[in-house]
């Protein structure tokens, strides 16, 4: 756990606040080192995803060319469907979105249907999760 913790710093400097929050929220809800471990390959994948959307040599709009199913979840799907393929894609987010109340899950789908992209649904997960609208 010590090693974990020594490298939320560079985790902060390197993936950007939102993607060191996934890794801070279990923390303080007093989670076990597999769960931790679980979050930390989702960051991992996550950051991956982020660094590739964020290559200076295309535009937006190449960027957006080059998205794939791994990096999006299907869209126009119906509350369950988007819970299913949220546990499936992402089963670390899926576990903090279980703990938000009705409304805060309604707000994520509601989020998911204007912008399906894992990594931005993980985020407003997160947000919510720390209080922020």
């Amino acid at each position: 756990m010590p090693l974990l913790l020594s490298g939320l710093p560079r985790y902060f400097a390197t993936y950007g606040g939102r993607a060191g929050l996934l890794l801070v929220v279990p923390l303080l809800l007093g989670v076990d080192d597999s769960y931790l471990r679980e979050i930390e390959d989702e960051v991992k994948r996550q950051a991956t995803t982020l660094t590739t959307d964020l290559s200076p040599s295309g535009s937006a709009a190449t960027a957006t060319a080059t998205d794939t199913s791994v990096d999006r979840l299907t869209p126009e799907l119906d509350l369950a469907a988007f819970e299913q393929a949220l546990r499936k894609s992402l089963p670390g987010t899926y576990t903090l979105y279980q703990q938000l109340n009705p409304a805060g899950r309604q707000q994520v789908y509601e989020f998911y249907r204007d912008d399906n992209r894992l990594a931005n649904i993980s985020g407003r997960v997160t947000q919510l999760l720390g209080g922020k609208p």
